[in-house]
Order: structure tokens, then sequence, then C-alpha cells
């Protein structure tokens, strides 16, 4: 509840928001650290056919209402608001490099995009771009695609939800979920829906989580290669994977399933472009930081007031945040 009050609606408030970043943060490791170290316990009970039954039907009418509430949402905000590149380019270019895979151009994917401002250079990985391929395919707005990685997130969360259902515990989630929604399809200042494709990487995110809590290293390997390939932030996580496996867990089988997913993900979104995107990756930390330098400059209220740790480092010290943030990734 914390966590998700600090990130959401205490933004509203600028003289907390320093505060909120602080119990943002700490909520995040407290988190962590109660998956890692709580016992799972598996409640059997006579009555397990019932309650399974009983389950399924709230889980199926709470996928049903948040469908249809994120569907409405969703619909508002593309017929009110076109998509435009002058608003934010991310999405834009992204369906350029879907259009020219669809067409066949997949060496051209990386190219330069001359009808956005002047010819852009492409920085998106294939996990990030490759969704949309959907929405030109078949021509309908890209952003049903973010909202749709967003509801599969919350399905994620629902399907964990049934361990919580008879406990109070279960309506505090489901109040948490209901205030994270209704700020990401309602609030007017953060354009989550709007105009960015994070939803993507939330999905992402949400399926590596479902992964690590099930054990299931084959779905740990594709989602890792996932998240890896939309965002390079994981690179410190990927390590501390490694050393796992390897050296705790001990377990042949599952480094095999995480290290085959992995690599297969990984070489079959990466292949068809040849070494663009790898060399796009090894650059993207300059890029971010460059980038940051300039947000700094131009806007430096998106850091200031905003849940990132970056107004505690100012502009000088972007690169030291920049690489403590891959040192404790780890």
């Amino acid at each position: 509840m914390l966590e998700t009050l600090c990130v959401t609606y205490a933004l509203k408030f600028n003289a907390i928001i320093p505060l909120a970043t602080v119990l943002y943060t700490l909520s995040g490791v407290a988190i962590s650290f109660f998956i890692l170290r709580i016992p799972d316990k598996k409640n059997r009970t006579a009555s397990g056919v019932y309650e399974f039954r009983a389950v399924w039907s709230y889980q199926l009418m709470m996928l049903l209402f948040g469908g249809l509430v994120m569907f409405l949402f969703t619909k508002q905000w593309v017929n009110q608001s076109p998509l435009s590149y002058t608003d934010a380019d991310m999405i834009p270019i992204m369906q350029v490099m879907s259009q020219r895979f669809l067409e066949g151009d997949w060496l051209m994917v990386y190219q330069p995009v001359q009808e956005i401002w002047n010819g852009i250079q492409p920085i998106y990985l294939p996990a990030m771009w490759m969704p949309f391929l959907l929405s030109v395919k078949f021509g309908f707005d890209p952003r049903w695609i973010t909202s749709l990685a967003v509801f599969l997130s919350f399905s994620i969360f629902i399907l964990y939800w049934k361990a919580h259902w008879q406990k109070i515990s279960g309506a505090v989630l489901l109040l948490v979920a209901g205030i994270l929604c209704l700020w990401l399809y309602t609030d007017t200042t953060h354009n989550f829906i709007r105009l960015s494709e994070e939803g993507i990487v939330v999905f992402y995110y949400s399926l590596l989580v479902l992964a690590l809590l099930s054990e299931n290293f084959l779905l740990v390997g594709i989602a890792a290669a996932l998240c890896i390939l939309s965002r390079y932030a994981i690179a410190g996580w990927l390590p501390a994977m490694l050393v796992y496996l390897f050296l705790i867990r001990k377990q042949k089988r599952d480094s095999i399933r995480f290290l085959s997913a992995f690599i297969t993900i990984v070489v079959l979104l990466i292949l068809p472009f040849g070494l663009e995107p790898i060399r796009i990756a090894l650059e993207q930390p300059q890029q971010y930081i460059k980038h940051a330098v300039r947000i700094w400059r131009e806007a430096p209220e998106y850091f200031t007031q905003s849940m990132g740790l970056a107004k505690f480092f100012g502009p000088e010290q972007i690169e030291v945040q920049h690489r403590m943030l891959i040192l404790f990734s780890f």
C-alpha cells in the first residue's frame, strides 16, 4: 500500500516527493526481503474443490471488470489524443521499425527514420518494439498494445491473489491494485497509457516475477531475455542469477533450462538484424547519460518531481547514479 501511494498520488504534493521517494525505495527493498524470507505456506483444506471454484469465479469476475475498465479508459485516451511524434516520439519510431520489419527490410530497421525529427536514430531493442508489429499489421492504434500489456500484468497479480482470497490481505491487495489502476488510467500528468510504451516493460518484469515465484526456470530465462532486450538495467541482475543457479541452487537441470531459454530468445530476436542491436545496447548507457544531462538542463522537473533517485544526485552526479543502478541491480 505504501509503495503504491508513494508512486501515485504522493506525486501530487511537491513538498513530500523527496520523502515519498525514500519510502518508495525502502518499500521495494522490504517487499523483496519478505518474498525471499517468508516461507510459502500452502493451505490444504477438505473443501479444496469448493474453494477452487469460488476463487476461480472471483478471479474471472475481477478480470472481466478490470478488462472492461481498462478498455473504456484506453478508448477514451485513443479518441481524445491522436498519436503524434511531436508529443512523444517513442511509439511512432517503433511503428516505423515495425513497418520496415513487416516489409522485409530487416537490415533497414535500425536505419535513421527520416520522417521523424529529420532522421532520428532508432535505439529500441527488439523486445521493446516487436509487440507493435500487431498494431502495424492490423492497423489499430498502438496504445492498445500498451494497455493490453498492463492488463496482462494485472492478470498475473490476480492469478496470485487466490492465496489471499479469504484473508484481510486479499482486500488490501485489491485496494492497492485498484488505486494503481485508477492512477494509470485517469491521471493526466504521467501519460503512461496516452504516450508511452512502458506497459510492455511492466509486463515483461511481471512475467519475470511470476516465473521466479513459481520457480519455472525455463520461463525465467524467457522473461529475463525479454527484460534485457527492452531495458538493459537488468544487466546487473543476470550475474547474480547465474551465481544463484550455479553456486547456491546447484540444480543442473534448472541452470540448463534458464540458459537455453535465455540464449534462444536473445539469438532469435537479435539474429535478423545483425550486430546493430548489440552495438546499440552497448552504446545505450552513454546515450542515457547524455539524455539525462539534457533533461536536467531543459526540464529538471522531470527529475525533481518524479519518484526516481536522480533528484538526490543532481546533474553533476548522473554517471555515478547510473553506475550505482547497475551495481545494485546485482
